[in-house]
């Protein structure tokens, strides 16, 4: 099948504790993302748990996966389709959920992590993270040995050119 390079959103964030407390790694996290956009962390032994609040998906990320698929079919040869997912506007969680677990809409995928793909530790020195992501773009098959800048630069980019309060949940991933 291969690996594709994606961007989307950190639906759900899974952090390696290692040998950092709670409040080692949110500090870290707090660098990158805007821990406000999602619930209070829950933890276990081995992990620290972050999910997306529910208002802020059913708010915010149509509306941000409409103006990334609008810079992205600027230059582009492939047809984005951004009216469709016009249709998933005021749909309630639990229904953006279901549609994005079924992979309705090549625009709006949920993509559970997992140790071998949606590997997001570059938003966080030092730690191991990865991420369930709402997938709005994918494209091509990808062999990348080094990448954390590259990720870095393009989740940046991606940040200061937006608005949108979901902003920082946008996520760069190797998935497959």
């Amino acid at each position: 099948m291969g690996q594709f390079l994606s961007c989307g959103i950190a639906k759900s964030i899974f952090v390696e504790k290692a040998s950092y407390t709670k409040e080692e790694i949110l500090k870290k996290l707090a660098k990158s993302i805007d821990l406000n956009i999602y619930k209070e962390p829950k933890e276990n032994e081995e992990y620290l748990f972050l999910d997306l609040k529910e208002n802020i998906i059913e708010k915010y990320a149509v509306k941000f996966i409409e103006e990334q698929l609008e810079i992205a079919k600027e230059n582009s040869n492939k047809l984005y389709n951004t009216s469709n997912i016009k249709e998933l506007e005021n749909k309630k969680y639990d229904e953006l959920m279901q549609i994005a677990d079924r992979k309705e809409y090549e625009s709006f995928q949920l993509l559970e992590g997992d140790l071998a793909t949606n590997d997001i530790s570059y938003i966080a020195d030092d730690l191991t993270i990865i991420a369930d992501i709402i997938i709005f773009l994918l494209d091509g098959k990808v062999i990348m040995e080094c990448y954390n800048d590259m990720f870095r630069y393009f989740r940046n980019q991606i940040i200061r050119n937006s608005t949108n309060p979901i902003k920082t949940a946008t996520v760069i991933s190797i998935v497959g």
